[in-house]
């Protein structure tokens, strides 16, 4: 599938009206999450894989996933909310072999063959990512996550051995009355192994 069918399919999206900022329920904008989704299906990482999406939000990746032909894809969010708006939209796009329920990703028992996600950043939050990171580690056998490209992200990376790809900048649309600007465009990275 093009970039383009691919972005057409996800802007048919609902998302949430009302994030919750402690959560850092931040929407993964398309293009960020197209460019994240090819990147995971050039390494044959997608199409007849069993995916799970940790901390679904709308569902953007995991039904990205879907629409990118997965052999099934479970998502997980521990906010009901999130997992309604989810459901809505795999139901709006009459998706199959896609479930998503609520639950916190570090209860998770399944074992995937690709866990994507895009996790909290720490920037409203205690994210602890090296856990987060232990986890998908211990529950796949390969998984993709978006994070703020630093330096911390990056010595994190080299000191599990996992791969570090720049993204670009991910487009973070303002959701709370103390942010300043509209928008802020934050470096993103792709970590994976």
């Amino acid at each position: 599938m093009d970039k383009i069918r691919l972005a057409t399919k996800l802007k048919e999206l609902e998302d949430a009206p009302n994030k919750k900022i402690r959560l850092e329920q931040y929407t993964t904008d398309i293009s960020t999450a197209v460019d994240f989704l090819l990147l995971v299906d050039s390494l044959d990482r997608i199409r007849d894989k069993k995916i799970a999406d940790f901390g679904c939000g709308n569902g953007i990746l995991g039904i990205g996933a879907a629409i990118l032909c997965a052999k099934s894809v479970d998502m997980y969010d521990i906010d009901e909310m999130m997992v309604q708006i989810c459901q809505e939209n795999i139901k709006k796009l009459g998706l199959n072999r896609v479930n998503v329920c609520k639950k916190d990703l570090f209860d998770s028992t399944k074992h995937y063959e690709t866990i994507i996600s895009n996790p909290p950043f720490g920037f409203q939050s205690t994210f602890d990512i090296e856990a987060f990171i232990e986890k998908i580690n211990d529950s796949s056998d390969s998984f993709f996550f978006l994070y703020k490209d630093n330096k911390k992200i990056r010595q994190i990376a080299d000191k599990n051995s996992l791969s570090v790809q720049r993204l670009g900048d991910i487009a973070l649309a303002k959701t709370a009355r103390f942010h300043r600007k509209e928008k802020l465009m934050l470096p993103i990275c792709v970590v994976y192994r």
